[in-house]
């Protein structure tokens, strides 16, 4: 063969090759699967506080496609370690922490890994570009929860049990004391923390059963709970004898005491970390610090039906619950109250 006409074979044979290349369809490289991590304040399973976030995380993964890795306290100084060895694919956009302990983790994280947003829960004033810090407000709800209390005492005292001190659960205690005193300025209002200077108050039933016992024998007989799973130990006290009652937190805690639980002072946490992956996965997360409560429907009281009757009584009191919440959040920011 005339080698011009090999040279012409070989020279239509790449353009016929160029073209297959141009005109069959390219495969798509699959697109990452998004990770999100979520760190709890404590182990799942204190049907209260930690249950309520994983509930939104439930939800979320049963409405979109992600990879979620779950953590716990124990987890807290191996997770830098964790997301410095991970690969690409193993690697957050976003972080939860659930609990006001986590601030200071966050803002280091932050720094560290610039390109992944966090959801810090209950940490006030922590937001910044990277870090969306929601607050969910607790006076509001607590001020019905004492205007409950108020209404429902026997013997004119009142108490109010708390995991540890700190901002969040100040706010706690603020917001009923105000309600019960509303209701009635003379009532005596206990209180006291299961360890006060540490988170580990949020997981010692034993001690908190302790002094709701203490509490109860003293002539309370309502105590708000406010100390996650610590609050096995106050339901375990008020079932020792009659005419004990308990205020729930966080979640609905009526279906573990059915005859002690008036009602709970509902946090909806879930709502709050299903929101965040959302936006998160449709790209419109955003930083900046989020302040919600009441009014805002992030909290609230949900009565055992037991004692439903009560709901007429306290829901009067509501409107006032709303503007002390508004001032308090006024005050914070330096700005008057609408």
């Amino acid at each position: 063969m005339d080698s011009k006409y090999l040279l012409l074979g070989v020279i239509v044979a790449g353009l016929v090759l160029l073209a297959a290349i141009f005109v069959l369809p390219q495969i798509p490289q699959e697109s990452p699967v998004p990770v999100v991590y979520i760190v709890y304040g404590s182990e799942k399973g204190d049907l209260s506080y930690t249950d309520s976030a994983y509930q939104g995380l439930a939800a979320a993964q049963d409405d979109f496609s992600f990879t979620a890795r779950e953590f716990t306290p124990a987890d807290r100084e191996t997770l830098p370690g964790i997301l410095n060895r991970s690969s690409p694919e193993e690697r957050p956009g976003l972080i939860i922490t659930v609990g006001y302990q986590y601030a200071e983790l966050n803002r280091e994280l932050a720094a560290q890994h610039e390109d992944i947003r966090f959801l810090a829960i209950d940490q006030p004033q922590a937001g910044s570009e990277s870090i969306r810090a929601y607050e969910i407000v607790s006076y509001g709800d607590s001020y019905l929860a004492g205007a409950l209390a108020a209404s429902a005492t026997a013997t004119g005292r009142v108490g109010i049990l708390m995991g540890a001190r700190s901002e969040v659960l100040d706010l706690f205690l603020l917001g009923y004391s105000d309600g019960a005193r509303a209701v009635n300025s003379s009532i005596r209002i206990d209180q006291a923390y299961v360890r006060e200077h540490s988170t580990d108050g949020f997981t010692d039933p034993i001690e908190a059963g302790r002094i709701a016992e203490g509490m109860y024998r003293n002539g309370t007989d309502v105590i708000y709970l406010c100390a996650g799973f610590s609050n096995m130990g106050g339901f375990d006290a008020a079932r020792n004898g009659p005419g004990r009652y308990i205020i729930g937190t966080d979640s609905d805690q009526s279906p573990l005491g059915p005859d002690i639980v008036l009602a709970s002072a509902v946090k909806r946490v879930d709502r709050v970390v299903y929101t965040g992956i959302a936006d998160y996965l449709n790209g419109s997360f955003t930083g900046g610090n989020v302040a919600a409560g009441l009014k805002e429907g992030a909290n609230g009281i949900v009565y055992n039906p037991k004692f439903a009757f009560y709901n007429e009584t306290v829901g009067a009191w509501e409107a006032r619950a709303m503007e002390g919440e508004e001032r308090y959040l006024a005050s914070r920011s330096g700005a008057a109250p609408n």
